[in-house]
């Protein structure tokens, strides 16, 4: 794993167990590839609310952080950065305020 996806998945990792009521549940994962850097993240059935946030401002923060992160740290990387909260083994979803999940 590069040296951007591993500081993204700490940074995310560090900001979501601050969120969450349980934040030993948390486990972050990044896959990386030649057009983007996907970072999952899961958070226990309760907490699954807070990481999204009302009205999704809290994952929406989260991306900012990390277009911040990309583009001071990495300006030269075209690759897209995409997050996405898992809630459980059976279930998954993106969310996405303008239709995308990318930043």
């Amino acid at each position: 794993m590069g040296e951007m996806a591993s500081l993204l998945q700490e940074q995310v990792e560090n900001f979501t167990k601050l969120v969450v009521d349980s934040p030993n549940e948390v486990e972050v994962s990044t896959s990386v590839s030649t057009k983007a850097i996907i970072i999952q993240i899961r958070v226990s059935k309760e907490d699954c609310g807070k990481i999204i946030g009302k009205r999704g401002r809290t994952i929406e923060s989260l991306k900012v952080l990390c277009l911040a992160i990309k583009n001071t740290q990495f300006p030269e990387d075209s690759r897209r950065v995409m997050l996405e909260v898992l809630e459980d083994e059976n279930s998954s979803f993106t969310y996405s305020r303008s239709g995308r999940e990318d930043l």
